[in-house]
């Protein structure tokens, strides 16, 4: 069944605060099992040194922002990471409770480059069934301002949300690499087991036994928002995602526009990181 769900998201100091510090730790963590055993060893290893440094260290002091620009959004970590972050809060925790997906790692953790906005999947998770069955999520996230509806970021760019998904829909073959990649870097038990049995229900073919969430995160302008429409093709289209299911969340801001709102988070994650 298809879930399709839009949020006004009132822009204010209580919500900047709450995604910085979400920001800040995905963009510093450390696994606390690492920690743990070096702070076992009773030597002069600092932990708490160590952290403040790794924190400091973890965020982006954009140039361009720096100097008063406007930095190019195809270029802007800090908006494709908003995007991304609102994307994972919304499928981990603000679907009803049997709906929710467990997401071990975030890409903002574990992002290559520190300088650039991430690429590829922006979410991966999953979800037990009461018939013990596993859902897979795949989920992608875009943030936009234009004003045509749909934005071409939903069905018309090459990298678009339509034209992804449809690549993971109509190749599985691309999904159990994607999962097999993503699965050397879980360390928790629980979560490599759920995974890990993914991987061998989607090699053997046992489609009885999981299912796939194409996931959607859509980052709105309320000014330029339609409700109906800026789900695109999802919507106007939706069989070609059978037998697999789609979720999308558009999240609309208000009082003030996106590049505002990326702006005043920007500023938040420099002085939480500091």
């Amino acid at each position: 069944m298809a879930r399709f769900d839009c949020f006004e998201i009132e822009v204010f100091d209580e919500f900047i605060d709450k995604f910085a510090k979400r920001y800040v730790q995905q963009r510093s963590h450390v696994d606390p099992a690492v920690l743990e055993e070096a702070a076992a060893l009773n030597c002069d290893f600092n932990v708490g040194a160590l952290i403040s440094i790794i924190k400091s260290q973890s965020v982006f002091v954009d140039p361009a922002r720096k100097k008063g620009e406007v930095p190019n959004p195809f270029n802007d970590i800090y908006r494709s990471d908003l995007g991304e972050l609102l994307t994972t809060y919304y499928f981990e925790e603000k679907l009803p409770d049997r709906e929710r997906y467990i997401i071990p790692l975030k890409n903002i953790s574990t992002r290559e480059r520190y300088d650039m906005p991430g690429r590829g999947l922006d979410a991966l998770g999953y979800r037990k069934e009461s018939d013990g069955s596993i859902t897979l999520l795949l989920a992608e996230a875009k943030v936009s301002e234009q004003r045509s509806n749909p934005p071409s970021v939903v069905d018309v760019n090459k990298d678009s949300l339509y034209k992804s998904q449809k690549i993971y829909h109509d190749d599985e073959s691309i999904v159990l690499q994607r999962l097999t990649e993503y699965l050397r870097h879980i360390s928790v038990t629980e979560d490599t087991v759920a995974l890990g049995c993914l991987v061998l229900l989607i090699q053997a073919k046992q489609k009885e036994k999981y299912h796939i969430t194409y996931g959607c995160g859509l980052v709105r302008d309320y000014t330029c928002l339609d409700r109906d429409k800026d789900f695109g093709k999802f919507k106007s289209s939706i069989d070609e995602f059978r037998p697999g299911r789609v979720n999308f969340g558009i999240f609309s801001f208000t009082e003030k526009t996106i590049a505002e709102t990326v702006e005043l988070f920007y500023k938040k994650v420099i002085e939480l990181a500091k």
